[in-house]
């Protein structure tokens, strides 16, 4: 190898670039090199000059040291996103952004657990098989292995993070996909949400991916995606405890239930019809009831339930930034972000500021997390 060129991980160079939206040959053109070695340093089969090291981490925005990362595994889609008929209409190079960044998102999740301990993890595999192909007897048992009460569960994600499961919001950068979950090894389940789906489909959608999280680890089929539905209508309306609900169905009475149950009231009116409870040709009728009145589109605002704020994840990234009083810009290092990204990804700062609107923030945000400690070291 030439003494100029400095070995990089491979695997970092690509999801780094797929993180930021773009193809190999636009990033070889911006780097003012052939696409031919770029491949060749994607593949692993060269390493950089430092010149050209420097070059790739202002382009992408991501540190030299991002770039030489040792061990780090890098997971493709999850189980999940097998047989996801809602991907068929996300643009290939949107899902690779979008994997790319949940992978980047997993890697800080492993760093930052190395010094945290969030406890044992009691989300695991059901194989379906065990319960005779039941996916309602597993929704049922996992409720009862988390002590859920009866009736509505007030709290889902709530319920994931007691379990130890991490739910994570995240900005898809598209309104198609609600939820993506992944389990690779090392860390407990993943659960990213979208920050701008409406909060009665977020929750089906999470209850859907905890479906696939529990059932369908080792053994995917072309079934998955009915299963995880029918776990999540099980789980957040069980069969036995909703029925009474659900006599003399109308319009009015699903705008009544959906702040109850905490769903939509098109998930109502499908479970109503799944459970027998309403002919076929009452749901057509109120199908047609719901589209005249534009509630397929939009429900309306006046039921819009609370959306469920995650604190896991921010207990997590609060345990650097106030028990162990990390600065932004040593949490930046150790995640190997600039600090402007971990401002805005853990922060919450915009990801655009001038520079001294940026100071501004960093000052703000440190004299918080003093203040904090301050009132923890007065107790």
């Amino acid at each position: 190898m030439n003494n100029q060129e400095k070995p990089i991980n491979p695997a970092v160079v690509v999801i780094a670039r797929e993180s930021r939206g773009l193809t190999q040959s636009e990033l070889a053109r911006r780097l003012s090199v052939s696409q031919g070695w770029l491949s060749r340093v994607e593949s692993g089969l060269r390493g950089v000059p430092n010149s050209i090291l420097e070059k790739l981490s202002a382009i992408l925005d991501y540190p030299v040291t991002f770039f030489m990362q040792e061990r780090i595994s890098v997971y493709g889609p999850g189980v999940g996103e097998l047989f996801h008929r809602r991907r068929k209409v996300v643009s290939n190079r949107t899902l690779n952004k979008i994997y790319a960044q949940i992978n980047i998102r997993r890697m800080h999740v492993a760093k930052m657990l190395e010094g945290v301990d969030i406890g044992d993890v009691s989300i695991r595999p059901f194989e379906i098989e065990e319960f005779d192909g039941s996916v309602k007897e597993i929704a049922r048992a996992i409720r009862t292995s988390w002590h859920l009460p009866h009736g509505p569960i007030r709290n889902l994600t709530e319920a994931i993070e007691h379990a130890r499961g991490i739910v994570i919001p995240f900005d898809f950068g598209t309104r198609r996909i609600d939820a993506i979950s992944h389990w690779p090894p090392g860390v407990p389940p993943l659960f990213f949400v979208n920050i701008n789906s409406p909060a009665d489909r977020l929750r089906f959608t999470l209850c859907h991916e905890l479906g696939h999280i529990i059932m369908h680890q080792h053994y995917p089929t072309p079934d998955m995606e009915q299963q995880a539905d029918e776990f999540a209508a099980e789980f957040l309306m069980p069969g036995k405890e909703i029925r009474p609900y659900l006599a003399d169905l109308s319009l009015p009475k699903l705008a009544d239930l959906k702040p109850y149950w905490r769903v939509s009231m098109a998930a109502l009116l499908k479970r109503a019809a799944d459970l027998g409870e309403i002919t076929q040709w009452q749901a057509r009728s109120l199908w047609m009831q719901m589209g005249k009145a534009g509630y397929k589109t939009r429900e309306p605002i006046e039921l819009n339930i609370p959306s469920e704020t995650p604190s896991l994840w921010q207990e997590i990234v609060s345990a650097y930034s106030n028990d162990m009083g990390y600065s932004i810009s040593e949490l930046a290092k150790m995640l190997n972000l600039f600090e402007r990204e971990a401002m805005h990804i853990y922060f919450g700062a915009p990801r655009y500021l001038k520079d001294e609107e940026f100071k501004e923030a960093v000052k703000e945000a440190e004299n918080i997390i003093r203040r904090y400690n301050k009132g923890k070291g007065d107790e």
